[in-house]
């Protein structure tokens, strides 16, 4: 297989992806709808065993050096650990949660990306099926772009491009491919402290080299945590999340399921009246969950987003085009809860195996029917994961 492969999004399945095809001398060609300007993706996301060990030998890494490159706290000598009291959901046995730690993400994808051609933005804008191949063959795919490019004709195409997915949109029926919205107000904020004496003193002994992750809940319904997203000696970026299950049979403020990508970042004022409400934290929550302070944070309204396109569909969508979907875009997890980054990794590895093993891509179809199972516990064990974080089975009754 000599022309390259175009998989559209460079995210971490679409890196995976062509790092791994790299692996094995297959070319690929990422296309990435944003454009290149500075570090993209700077938050923590937890990585477990199952997906960051196979990729060891594929970045000839140990597991100490991968970490020493990609944790969050990586700078000050730490290797990402998570605190002992953080119930981290394996997805009933999915993932080995023993050797978790928290990567900075844009560290990851910097790591994945050495050697791997990237060509930023390129935002897809059509998909044209069953193209004439130069010599006489026919079924390729070809790609066009809003930048008034166009991919050469293709035998295999890989969408990777997320949850919203402009390759499923184009190609799959909509209907079987809703995404749903679970009924849950979640909020996410993130803000740099000084480094140094100053951090210990505003937060404790909590946040430390062997805690980069704490949580806690507040009347048996509400999720706090604070995580390091990056931290050096100088300076220490700080995530937080507030969450809670969505008011049943009443209008929620905090819940906006409808909103536009856009409005994520109006915040409403009840955000910070219910947080002035929280009681008896102890840092570094108390610090961290302050409303005044607050708000200067950079907030976001999250929505925890699922989807599962059907079996079938993929299936058909492949081979009828060629064209094949993975990660988010085929099976996406609630932020909270959910491991969507290791599923994403994971897709990555076996999908280039799977290409590696049969010429032209024919071990996709084998790869969907072995994989699919996988995708759909991993959904349904992240709708119970968020569940079970907010001790809230019986607020949720009726809700899912």
């Amino acid at each position: 297989m000599t022309q390259p492969i175009p998989i559209i999004g460079a995210g971490l399945a679409g890196l995976t992806l062509s790092r791994t095809l790299l692996y094995h001398n297959i070319p690929s060609v990422l296309y990435e709808k944003a454009p290149k300007a500075g570090r993209r993706n700077n938050y923590a996301i937890t990585l477990h065993k199952t997906a960051y060990q196979p990729l060891l030998s594929i970045l000839g890494l140990d597991e100490h050096a991968f970490k020493r490159r990609v944790a969050v706290d990586a700078e000050t000598g730490g290797l990402g650990s998570i605190a002992r009291d953080v119930n981290l959901p394996s997805h009933g046995g999915l993932y080995d949660t023993t050797g978790s730690f928290r990567a900075n993400r844009a560290r990851l994808e910097e790591v994945l990306g050495e050697g791997v051609e990237i060509r930023w933005g390129y935002a897809v804008e059509g998909v044209e099926v069953g193209v004439q191949q130069e010599g006489g063959g026919g079924g390729g795919v070809k790609l066009q772009f809003h930048n008034g490019e166009e991919t050469p004709c293709a035998k295999l195409v890989i969408g990777a491009d997320g949850v919203h997915s402009i390759v499923r949109k184009l190609l799959v029926p909509s209907a079987a491919v809703a995404v749903e919205i679970l009924p849950y107000a979640v909020f996410n904020g993130k803000y740099k402290v000084e480094g140094g004496q100053t951090f210990s003193r505003e937060y404790g002994s909590a946040l430390t080299r062997e805690a980069n992750l704490v949580s806690t809940t507040q009347n048996n319904k509400c999720a706090l945590s604070v995580s390091i997203n990056e931290s050096n000696t100088d300076q220490v970026y700080v995530n937080w999340t507030f969450s809670r299950p969505a008011l049943c049979n009443k209008h929620d403020p905090l819940h906006r399921p409808s909103r536009s990508l856009q409005d994520a970042k109006q915040i409403p004022e009840e955000l910070f009246n219910e947080v002035r409400a929280l009681s008896g934290l102890q840092p570094p929550f108390s610090a961290v969950f302050d409303p005044e302070r607050m708000r200067n944070d950079r907030i976001l309204h999250w929505l925890m987003r699922t989807t599962a396109v059907p079996l079938r569909d993929l299936q058909t969508l492949f081979n009828d085009s060629g064209v094949c979907l993975m990660g988010d875009a085929v099976h996406a997890e609630p932020i909270l809860g959910g491991n969507g980054a290791n599923a994403a990794i994971v897709d990555g590895v076996t999908l280039a195996e799977a290409i590696a093993g049969r010429a032209n891509g024919s071990g996709v179809e084998t790869w969907y029917t072995e994989r699919y199972g996988v995708w759909k516990r991993g959904v349904e064990e992240s709708v119970r994961a968020i569940r079970d974080m907010h001790h809230a089975e019986t607020q949720m009754s009726g809700n899912l």
